[in-house]
């Protein structure tokens, strides 16, 4: 399995797994442009996309879905909340899910869950192959049981961390937004992020992606070094932490091939 960060944050977000048999979108809120040019820039085909998945209908993850779906004949695979937005509504190539059984998208079982964000129906995905497990969780306000369990045991974790506290309190956004982003629906700041990954201990992820950094209320380096320097001091050093850029692909990963023990006889 591999997946690439296409972009990442509020001006829009797409990220790219390759499994043995499927290729699919995580969030297709960019330009179509942008997305056909860089599929063909690593030798893909629109049309050999085998699905969209969309976490919510907020336009920075659905911009260029239907139209994509449309012209190249791609399923969309979402909630029927996600769904049913004005961009989505009757499109043909619609797959409804749901939280209570996983599904197949070529060879990649996939299950959605709960996420509390301001959004109809949101849900972060696991993506499971034979080879590694990816989770993507992008727009959440907290961090809920169920969210938490499905941060455990993943190779690859693509997660918010979108502002730092008090960045936010003290920058230009008017009261009613940073009530929004701090709410418990709103979206994780790099301490709840931090503090979630630990949570994780043994069953942490291999490697780390934060995604959807505010422009305004965060920097790479600040959301580092919260994130790593508290897994750091509570013995996960060894976590691999890197920082998804906003207006281009920036990060690409591979899954390490599973080692085989044999049995002694």
């Amino acid at each position: 399995m591999q997946v690439w960060s296409i972009a990442s944050g509020s001006s829009g977000n797409a990220y790219l797994v390759r499994g043995e048999g499927a290729t699919v979108l995580v969030e297709c809120g960019i330009p179509l442009s942008r997305i056909t040019g860089f599929l063909c820039r690593l030798g893909i085909s629109p049309h050999d996309l085998t699905g969209v998945l969309l976490t919510h209908d907020h336009s920075d993850h659905t911009r260029s879905a239907r139209r994509l779906s449309d012209t190249y004949q791609v399923p969309i695979f979402a909630t029927p909340g996600t769904l049913g937005c004005a961009s989505l509504r009757d499109a043909p190539l619609a797959r409804p899910v749901g939280t209570d059984r996983p599904f197949r998208v070529g060879d990649l079982e996939v299950s959605a869950f709960r996420v509390p964000h301001d959004a109809y129906e949101p849900v972060g995905f696991k993506l499971t192959a034979q080879a590694a497990t990816v989770t993507v969780t992008t727009d959440l306000g907290h961090v809920t049981a169920e969210v938490q369990r499905n941060l455990h045991d993943n190779d690859l974790l693509i997660l918010e961390a979108n502002h730092d506290v008090e960045m936010l309190q003290n920058g230009p956004y008017p009261t009613f937004l940073k009530r929004r982003v701090l709410g418990q629906h709103g979206h994780l700041s790099n301490a709840a992020t931090a503090q979630a990954l630990a949570a994780c201990r043994d069953r942490v992820p291999g490697e780390v992606w934060l995604a959807h950094l505010s422009p305004t209320n965060n920097r790479p380096p600040v959301a580092l070094a919260a994130v790593a320097g508290h897994l750091d001091s509570v013995g996960l050093g060894h976590v691999t932490v890197r920082v998804a850029e906003r207006h281009r692909p920036s990060l690409h990963w591979t899954a390490e091939p599973k080692v085989r023990q044999l049995a002694l006889l």
